[in-house]
């Protein structure tokens, strides 16, 4: 499965020089769901052209003045789970993208909200994130066909 959209936000992150380099030190350390590094039952489905992503928390566990981190990951197969972005909000707007390669490499970089740095411009802008990111029950990547997964993401 090919993960065209996110990788190529992801990549344009990376492949930067612009976007900073080097450890999540503007997340804070204790933030809500920060420390995450694998996808919990409870992730959400995000469709992309190309496949799947999870997306924890999922937006019944987000108030529209969260505080905390939103982890997206890459389902490249069944326990395959590569991180791909953590979102850092703070009183509901977004202020740090930390972008991963999306395949599991160890490159991390970050855009602090609002830049003027080009690697980060449209960011903000991203449906992918935002505060409201509408996802199925996990269990649709593998089970479309559960009543579920029928209706619109949540």
């Amino acid at each position: 499965m090919t993960m065209r959209f996110p990788l190529r936000l992801a990549a344009g992150l990376l492949g930067v020089p612009g976007a900073m380099a080097g450890p999540p030190a503007g997340i804070p350390a204790d933030a809500r769901y920060c420390a995450l590094q694998v996808p919990p039952p409870e992730a959400g489905a995000w469709v992309t052209p190309g496949g799947f992503l999870l997306a924890f928390p999922r937006n019944g566990d987000v108030a529209r003045d969260y505080t905390g981190c939103r982890t997206l990951w890459v389902v490249q197969g069944t326990g395959e789970t590569p991180l791909l972005m953590r979102l850092y909000f703070h009183g509901g707007r977004l202020a740090i993208v930390q972008a991963h390669d999306g395949r599991g490499g160890p490159e991390i970089r970050l855009c602090g909200l609002p830049s003027s740095d080009p690697a980060c411009a449209g960011l903000a802008d991203n449906p992918l994130l935002a505060l409201d990111l509408p996802t199925w029950p996990r269990a649709c990547v593998e089970q479309p066909d559960l009543a579920a997964c029928a209706g619109d993401p949540e």
